[in-house]
């Protein structure tokens, strides 16, 4: 935790490819793949390729969801901000994670110098979403290639994130949203 700590307190701002995993009860996996931007603190966007042109922006506890084939974009508020549930939160609080979970190794045991190291996450203060998250760790980097959110719902999200690396500079325009013209906004309560 300490090595993960300082990389993340070093670095302005992360770049990655990710693979998203979404498995919702009862219904077919979802599968979707882009890049992921993410700036100190707090500060994530993702661009789709798959499905093409769709963003997800995550600023602190505010998420909006662009959906190029409807023409909409969806704004979320979170209001349980004792806790960091969306994977942005969790970047931007991995020094801190002793502060909103239980740590403990997946595997127990000693903390191997190379490979990979999974982390559960158990919230400290009950959560009425987050059950349980789980961080897998490059032990040969200190940087996160996986992490899992789930959800007392049934739902699970896991971010595979590949070429991960540091960043000096995100420039604060690369969070702008531009929208086209005739794009209806929907502020919504429900998840999605």
């Amino acid at each position: 935790m300490t090595h993960l700590s300082r990389t993340f307190d070093r670095a302005k701002g992360f770049r990655a490819d990710f693979l998203q995993h979404l498995r919702v009860p009862n219904g077919k996996p979802v599968l979707s793949k882009g890049d992921l931007l993410y700036r100190t603190p707090g500060k994530m966007v993702l661009h789709y390729s798959d499905p093409a042109g769709q963003i997800l922006l995550l600023a602190g506890n505010r998420l909006a969801f662009y959906v190029p084939q409807n023409r909409q974009v969806l704004i979320k508020t979170m209001h349980s901000r004792h806790i960091p549930e969306t994977p942005a939160l969790l970047f931007a609080n991995l020094g801190h994670l002793r502060k909103y979970f239980y740590i403990r190794p997946e595997q127990g045991g000693d903390v191997p110098s190379s490979g990979l190291y999974g982390l559960e996450l158990i919230p400290r203060k009950p959560d009425r979403h987050l059950a349980l998250a789980r961080i897998v760790v490059d032990m040969s980097t200190h940087l996160p290639t996986t992490m899992t959110f789930d959800e007392f719902n049934g739902m699970e999200m896991t971010i595979d994130l590949q070429n991960l690396h540091p960043l000096t500079h995100v420039s604060e325009s690369a969070f702008n949203l531009v929208l086209p013209p005739g794009t209806t906004v929907v502020r919504t309560r429900q998840g999605f």
